[in-house]
């Protein structure tokens, strides 16, 4: 896994994001696209968690949402993060396979260089696989 840049649990067992600023010039789905990402970084991190820090990042931007109205946005928002890292599987599974149609092919030389790069694909593959 990689290096969370802000550790949004601080020793509790959910996820704590009420201090982050309101971001005006993203929306809420890009913002807890990249809260979700931080927080499956830690090894505390369960799928309630997403909901816990979605609910407490839609109280901040749009306090008045009903709980009827706040379950079909998050529903909404979790279709789209799990296609977004749907994708990103996909791209990643067709670099790798480039990478391994370049790496038969290339001399010596480069085989070291394209190696590492397939084991950086195969580390980002692995982490999104244990996160869905």
């Amino acid at each position: 896994m990689t290096d969370n840049p802000r550790d949004h649990y601080r020793g509790f067992s959910h996820p704590v994001v009420f201090d982050l600023p309101v971001d005006s010039t993203i929306d809420l789905f890009t913002e807890m696209d990249k809260i979700a990402d931080e927080c499956r970084a830690n090894p505390k991190h369960i799928e309630g968690d997403d909901q816990i820090a979605f609910r407490q990042r839609q109280r901040k931007r749009f306090p008045n949402l009903s709980d009827e109205e706040f379950h079909y946005v998050f529903a909404v928002w979790r279709d789209h993060y799990a296609a977004r890292r749907r994708a990103r599987l996909a791209q990643l599974s067709k670099q790798r396979e480039e990478v391994f149609a370049e790496r038969a092919v290339a001399p010596v030389q480069h085989y070291d260089a394209l190696t590492a790069k397939l084991m950086e694909i195969g580390r980002e593959l692995a982490g999104l696989q244990i996160q869905m």
